[in-house]
Parts: C-alpha cells; structure tokens; sequence
C-alpha cells in the first residue's frame, strides 16, 4: 500500500529533470539488477542543493514495482542513533521493528534488516544525509554494504561529499564497502545551457542567474521563483524576501518548523501555533514549506536554514523552550532522547540537559553510538552545575565512552579533571583508580613517560589500602606498561600478581584483563603458552560483552604475532579484529588492528595489498602503517625517505622500544639497499642496546644482521632469532628455509642471496616475482662480477608468469568469479571470510583496472583465469 508520506506522494516528474540523464540511467541499471537476484549499493553525492533527493524521487516514480524504505539523517546537535530505521518503520510493516524497539544486541537488529530485505520483494533502500549520520548508522550501513549482493535490495546512500573531512566516518565507511557491489553518482551544478533551458521554461530571461547561483538547481529554482523578476544578490535574500511576505501568523508556524531539523510533527504545530489554519495554508502556499504524512517540512534544507539562521536570538530560543515543553508533555515523543537534547542545547536550559543528556548517552551506548554518547555526556558536563560528586560520575562515564573514538587526549583531559575532583574529596581509593585508568589514556596518546608516572602513583596510593579489584587492576596495567617496552619478563611478574589477586577476590572482570595482558607478554617468551593464555581472555571477553576487552585482546595476539613473526596467526587475528571492532564502532581498536595488517602483508610478500591498505589509512593509523609502506618503497626501489623522516618523528614523542626500534631497523634497511653502511651502523646500533636489554631476539637478531651486513667490528653477543642467527652464521639455505616456513619469500630471497651462486639465481627469481628491484639490481650486478653464467635474462613484464602481478588466492577469487559465485558462495568454497573475499576482489580490481564485477570477468576470462 502507498502511505501519504512515501517518496511517491511527492512525485517527481522524470523528464521535467536537466541533466540528470546519467544518473537517471545508473539507478535504472542498478535497479534492472535485482531483477536476477543481486543487490548493490549506490553512492549520490553532490553539495547540497544539488538535487540528490530529486533525482532518487523520480527514479522512486519509475519504479512502482519497488518497495520503497525511506529513511534521513537529521542536523540535531547530536544524532538520534538509528533515525533511518525508525524513519522506516514508522512507514512501513518490518520484522526488525520489535529488535529496534527493544534497544537489544544491535547485531542481531542488523541480522534483522538484513532478513527483511532477502525475504522481500525487491527494494530500494535510501539512506538520505548520511554525513549527518550517528554511529550506530554509519555501522549499518557498513553491515549491509558488504552483504548487499545477497539481496534484492539497492541500497542508496546520499550525503553532501564537500561536507566531510579528511577523517569523517562516512569516509571509511565508503572506502569499506565491496568495489564489486558499489556504484556512484556525483551530482555536478547544472551547466550554463541548463540554466537557461530552467529559465525559459519559468517564462523568464536567463541573464545573470547562472552567475549569481553557478548552475546549483536549489538556487536556480529559488531564483526563478521571485516574484519580483529580479535577480537577487543571494538564494538568502530569495528565501528570506519569502518569509517577510508572511502574516505575523504564518511567520510563526515557518520559524516554528525551522528550528526542528528535517520535519516537524503536525501536533507540535497544533499545539503551538493553534486555531489558524488559514496561516497554515499561508505557509504551505508560499513555496517554503510542504506537507507530509503527519508532518511538515521546508521544501529544501537549505531555505530551513537560512530562515533558522535569521530568527533572533531570543525567538529561537523560546521557539526551542517551547517545544522541548511539548515534547516532554507528550512523553518524549518522536526520535527519542536525543531530540530532547537538541532543543534542551538550543534553548539554553542546562536543567533540561542535565535530565535528559545521561539517558540519550545511554541508549546511544546500547546501540553502539559512542561518538554520540560521548558527545551527550560532554553536553551534560558543559551544563552541570558545581555539584562535584555528580560531575565525577558524569566525567568517569565521558571517559568511557570516549575511548571508544579514539581520541586519547579527550580521554585524558576527562581522567585529569576527574582526579582533581576525587584528590579534593580526600577519596583516595577513586583518585588510585582513576590513576590507573589515566596510565591506559596516557598510553592511547603514546605519553609513555607520563604513564608511569601515573601507574606507579596509583601502586603507592593502593598500598596504603586493604587489598581490592583497585590493586588487580593497577598490577595490571603496570603489567601492561611493561609489556609495551617489551620487558616481557617484569610484565609477566606483574601480570601474575594481578591474575592471583582477581581470582582470589573473584573479579571475573579484572581477572580476564589481567589475562589478556599476561598473555600478550607471554608471547615474547613462550608464543604457545602465551597463546592459550590470551585466547582463554578472549573467549571469557566475548561471552561476557566486554567488547573493548576483547579488541584489545584480539589486537594484541595479532600485533604479537607479528612481531615475532607468527605472520598467519597474526594476520587471522588482526582481520578477526577488524571486523569485531568494525560491528561494534571501536574506532582506535580497528585503527590499531589495520596497521599492524599493513606490516603483516609486507612481510608476507602481498606488497600492492599493503599499499593499497596503508594508502587508505596511514593517515590514521600512524607508525606502524608508516613504516610498513616505507619498507615495500625502498624494497621496490623507491625513495622512503620522506616515510621514513616522518616515522621517527612519530617514533620519538616517546622511547618505548615498541615504537623506536622498528623505525630504526627500517632506517637502516633503507641504508643498506642504498649502500650507505655508515648509516645502517648509526640506525642499527642506536636500537640494538635497548633490544638487547629487553631480550627481544627478533628486533636485536634484525639489528645485529644489519650490522654484521655493514662490517661492523662488534656486535653483542645476545640470544637471536633462529633464522637471523642462521643468516650471520653463513647457513645461508637453512636460513632461506627457515624464512620460507614462516611466508617470508624477501628475507628468504635476502639470505639466498647470501649463499652460492646457484642459491644467489634462486634469489634473483624471488626478487623479481616480489619487485623488489633494489635487490634484484645489485644481485645481477654481483653475479655479473663474478663471471656466473647461466643467470635468466631479467624478466620483462609481459614474461610474468601474471602480468597483473595477482596473488595466487587473487587468480582463485576471480576464477570462481567467473563461475557466477556471489561472494558469499566464494568465501564458503575457499573457506575464508566474505570480507577477505571482498579485499581480494578490491586487490584484483585495482591491479586490473576494472571497476564492476563484469569488467572483472571478462578480464580474468582473456587472462584464461575462467572455469575449466
């Protein structure tokens, strides 16, 4: 059944659009899709007034045969979490109405959708003003983007591209979702030729109106529209000149409906602005504003806007006073706490704030929304009065949250104010725990030297109390300080104390900390033990919902592995961790979780995947990405140097050997391959004391190869790695079969090349299929020297076994591919996940030039990539 506030009630005439052909073509195309069974998602972009929803609502007009959910994201101070769903099921008979309602486990609402939508009939889905949108939406979307294919149902999002940031959300939410499944259409302004043909048909002279709006539709129509026939300096001038025309009365319900972002419920407007229907009416005429079902709005945001923007101060702010009153008196009505807010902020009512703001940040936090539940306890703080017990409660809860967004020195700012709070009420037991909890805010920041400043005044303040969770929990983090500098051996001292004591105190929380941090710590001594230690934590984490806990875990296990070269284990946990962090919006865990994934492809020889990664979020993932991208530039030949400028910058805000022996082992690397020993001896040498110290044998078997490749006189004797311990002994095939059983084919190439001249053309190969040019340059040159004959002539690109350079699981992805496997049915028959088919695909993609999944096949097909 058609409901009166369905896009189609608002009909939009198709041909009556301009230059709007292609994208009325894309959606037809998209839409013609579902008919074989496969969903997709469509990007709209353009700056607002563009005519996004315009175009969707014709496209909506040309399909009747389409089941139409419509949902928006509103401009409120902070978002309601999940506003398109309720949009949604306010219109429309939904299974997943209940799971919303209910506020339960946001995964199995998404589940829920997703139900919906494979057992319907086709659907288009709009998404309108996703740069608007909360968390707990940005996660949606994400979940169905990469599911899309498996339902008949073309997903839209629309949002304002000139509007985000370097780092808004949306941005990797976009950059997530499934190449193959994922379309756009960008919105340009109309050309002059547009604006004319608009103006003719308004019966009006084209002259200066391109100028004065550069081809946006919104301004051109505005413009058109004024009576006066006159071009006015601004669309501002246009929509205002509107309102002014206004009776007293009508003035009143359009201020009324511009305060409220989006739309406006008629009974707010009957209970405002009563007993005037002609006024009403006077409103609906003007052009401004438009009926919908139960609800008016202005005919564009924009012209909401402007008016919003001229109405005084004190009109605004009892125009929001009076409907928060109503609101209230209906029993918070429509969209939830967080509307509550909106206008509590706007009318200046910081009782109002503090009343609602803890609720709204609450059920944000059920459904996963932590940015906005930080942002409603940060709005709580700014109102609350100097009651300082309840501002401890609210900073401890802003600090929570806060983790979740990866903003570290928010979190710590929080910590600090909290403690001046707890040292003030002489409360020595909330002053040690905040302590401990500033230590991990600090350590999020990379402020290491504060750290333990912090974790050590914490112990002391502890010691003078009866043993409690307080003292597990600060043996813990010390533990964990510890751990970081690789001093695996006082970390698992300390780790031990904090297990003892939660499990004799019966923490069940506390315990599975202290056992993730144990566990992390272990892996640098005993990796198998370390191992089942951190998996127990993990498993105790998920059954118990302590989602960040278990990030942190799963992260830790990952990184750990890396850097002791358990690189498949490492890369099954990091991938683990991603998309646990991603399905449950914790921002800074992902981030971590991704730049280790970087190094891991490096070191497994997946190079253009790694670029491909780190080019998307190196800005955000910081060092370790930094420095993986900058080994796979100079191990191709190219200049790392700025990388490598930067990732001792990063590297020196602290001296943890977690940060600065890394930067320092790429560093000389770098100088190795261009020959320059004299630095590889400076870089290796700074690094190699700490690593000795610590007994790390992975990172001081690196530096003491370095140097030994660098002739230095000296080198430590100290406890290494097994294959950089072959490597400078001369066991230069034990050392090759040592890398090769742990996936690393360039350090396998690097010892080879070490070893006799069948073992140094057997390196040459390596180098080659790798890329690695530096290396494979100065080998031939060497074997060259050295008469060695029978060395293959250097391999063309057209002689490549692939000339794409695809993976092997790259070449299998595509193969079924080509079969007419969904990327579902590919992930169940190679026994991986959909995500990681979906990374292959975007990889193959990329190295293949293609931009749909056909483009794809037919390439694969001429590569004889197909089915046998």
């Amino acid at each position: 059944m058609l409901l009166p506030g369905s896009p189609r009630r608002n009909r939009v005439r198709a041909e009556s659009l301009i230059e709007r052909e292609e994208g009325l073509r894309v959606l037809a195309g998209a839409v013609q899709a579902l008919g074989s069974g496969t969903g997709g998602t469509l990007l709209v972009t353009g700056e607002a007034g563009v005519g996004k929803t315009t175009l969707l609502r014709a496209a909506a007009s040309l399909h009747p045969d389409l089941r139409i959910w419509w949902g928006a994201c509103d401009a409120l101070e902070t978002p309601h979490p999940l506003a398109p769903l309720y949009d949604i099921a306010r219109e429309n008979e939904v299974r997943f109405a209940d799971q919303l309602r209910a506020g339960g486990e946001r995964r199995l609402l998404f589940e829920d959708v997703l139900g919906d939508l494979r057992q319907g009939p086709p659907t288009l889905l709009v998404v309108e003003d996703a740069h608007w949108a909360d968390g707990a939406t940005l996660d949606l979307l994400k979940f169905l983007g990469r599911r899309i294919e498996s339902a008949r149902c073309l997903l839209v999002i629309s949002y304002r591209d000139d509007e985000l940031s370097a780092i808004h959300p949306l941005r990797g939410v976009v950059g997530d979702l499934p190449p193959g499944t994922t379309s756009r259409i960008d919105l340009a302004p109309l050309s002059p030729d547009g604006v004319a043909l608009l103006a003719r048909r308004a019966l009006r002279s084209p002259a200066g109106i391109y100028e004065a709006t550069h081809g946006n539709p919104f301004f051109v129509t505005e413009l058109l529209r004024n009576a006066s026939g006159k071009a006015p300096h601004t669309v501002r001038d246009v929509v205002l000149a509107r309102f002014a025309r206004l009776r007293p009365k009508a003035q009143a319900i359009a201020g009324l409906v511009a305060i409220v972002p989006g739309k406006i419920e008629r009974f707010l407007v009957e209970t405002l602005c009563p007993d005037d229907p002609a006024a009403l009416v006077e409103c609906l005429n003007s052009g401004l504003i438009l009926a919908e079902k139960d609800a008016l709005r202005f005919r564009h945001e924009l012209a909401r806007e402007v008016v919003e923007a001229a109405l005084a101060e004190p009109v605004a702010r009892a125009l929001h006073a009076s409907v928060l009153r109503a609101l209230v008196e209906r029993g918070h009505a429509a969209r939830g706490s967080a509307r509550l807010i909106h206008h509590a902020v706007r009318s200046g009512d910081d009782a109002a704030v503090v009343r609602f703001a803890p609720q709204a940040a609450r059920e944000a936090a059920l459904r996963g929304a932590h940015r906005e539940a930080a942002a409603h306890y940060r709005a709580t703080l700014r109102a609350a009065g100097d009651d300082e017990s309840e501002r401890i409660v609210w900073l401890e809860a802003y600090a929570r949250e806060i983790v979740f967004t990866n903003d570290a020195e928010e979190a710590i700012e929080a910590r600090r104010a909290a403690g001046a709070l707890y040292e003030r009420a002489g409360n020595l037991l909330g002053e040690a725990e905040n302590l401990s909890e500033l230590a991990l805010a600090y350590v999020r920041s990379w402020r290491i030297d504060e750290s333990r400043v912090a974790s050590r005044r914490a112990l002391d303040l502890l010691e003078t109390l009866p043993p409690g969770l307080a003292l597990a929990r600060a043996y813990r983090v010390e533990a964990h300080l510890h751990m970081l500098d690789r001093e695996s051996r006082k970390a698992i001292a300390w780790g031990n104390k904090a297990v003892q004591l939660a499990e004799r105190l019966e923490g069940r929380d506390e315990l599975t900390a202290a056992l993730g941090t144990l566990g992390a710590a272990t892996l640098f001594v005993d990796y198998d033990a370390g191992l089942a230690i951190s998996n127990r934590a993990l498993d105790r984490a998920m059954a118990d919902g302590l989602d960040y806990m278990a990030a942190v875990i799963a992260n830790n296990i990952g990184s750990g592995s890396c850097e002791v070269f358990r690189l498949h284990e490492a890369r099954e946990y990091l991938l683990r961790a991603m998309a646990f962090a991603d399905g449950r919006d914790i921002q800074n865990a992902r981030v971590y979780a991704a730049g280790w994934l970087v190094l891991v492809e490096v070191y497994l020889g997946r190079w253009d995947e790694a670029e491909r990664i780190a080019r998307e979020t190196v800005d955000r993932q910081g060092l370790t990405a930094l420095l993986a991208l900058a080994r796979v530039r100079h191990r191709r030949g190219d200049d790392s140097g700025e990388l490598l400028d930067q990732a001792l910058a990063l590297a020196q805000t602290d001296k943890t050997l977690l940060r600065v022996a890394p930067v320092r082992a790429a560093r000389a690397e770098a100088a190795h391959l261009r020959g320059d020993l004299a630095n590889v001896i400076a870089e290796a040498e700074t690094a190699l004391a700490t690593a000795v110290r610590q007994e790390d044998s992975w990172l001081a078997g690196e530096m003491s190869l370095l140097l030994h490749r660098a002739g230095a006189k000296t080198i430590a004797e100290v406890p290494l790695a097994e294959p950089f311990r072959l490597e400078i002994e001369g066991r230069s095939r034990d050392a090759a079969a040592a890398w090769g059983a742990l996936g690393c084919p360039y350090e396998q190439a690097r010892a080879l090349a070490a070893g006799d001249a069948p073992a140094k053309i057997e390196a040459l190969a390596l180098f080659e299929r790798l890329g690695a040019r530096s290396a494979a340059t100065a080998l031939r040159a060497e074997l060259a020297a050295r008469g060695v004959g029978g060395v293959p002539r250097r391999m063309r690109p057209s002689a490549k076994p692939d000339p794409h350079d695809l993976t092997e699981r790259e070449r299998e992805v595509l193969a079924l591919l080509c079969e007419g496997l969904k990327n579902a049915e590919i992930a169940e028959r190679l026994s991986i996940s959909v995500r990681t088919v979906d990374h292959h695909l975007s990889a193959a993609f990329a190295k293949l030039g293609v931009a749909s999944r056909t483009e794809a096949v037919a390439a694969a097909l001429r590569l004889k990539l197909g089915a046998k």
